[in-house]
């Protein structure tokens, strides 16, 4: 996983699995605008993310498909990322999906606290939920962060 995460940072074009997901949101949404379209790639991602975390540990796979994101994110604006945004893309990636990681095990421990005695059930399933509404924000939030940066709203003038 993370021999991808570095392809994908330091090549000088999109992975293939960016320029597809980008053309397939495209041709199934072609009404959607730019913007739309990114949230709808930031929902996505969030919710497999959220997906992952909550059946288990697999932190290279989360940053992978948040490093995805943070590309489709580029193209889908119009301008694809540039070398340095590439590799700023590839180390934000990682740097959620760890501290995702550590919220998730953060919560992870505290629903362990939750008493057990009425509902033995409880503290496993509050685990479960906890760690994929982490992951789940903190997906979204990247993605908003990637859309206020890509389309302008944060995004330095050259």
């Amino acid at each position: 996983m993370y021999e991808a995460l570095a392809a994908a940072a330091f090549s000088p074009e999109d992975p293939e699995q960016v320029v597809e997901a980008v053309g397939r949101l495209r041709r199934r949404n072609p009404d959607l605008s730019r913007d739309e379209l990114a949230c709808r790639l930031a929902g996505r991602t969030a919710l497999l993310c959220g997906a992952i975390a909550a059946l288990g540990e697999h932190v290279a796979f989360q940053a992978l498909a948040l490093d995805r994101m943070l590309l489709s994110i580029a193209r889908v604006s119009g301008r694809p990322a540039s070398p340095l945004e590439r590799a700023g893309a590839a180390a934000a990636s990682v740097l959620a999906a760890g501290m995702a990681e550590g919220l998730r095990r953060g919560a992870l421990r505290t629903s362990r606290l939750l008493p057990a005695r009425r509902a033995s059930l409880l503290p496993p399933v509050a685990s479960v939920l906890a760690a994929g509404a982490v992951t789940y924000g903190a997906a979204q939030l990247l993605g908003l962060a990637a859309r206020r940066y890509f389309f302008g709203r944060g995004r330095p003038r050259t």
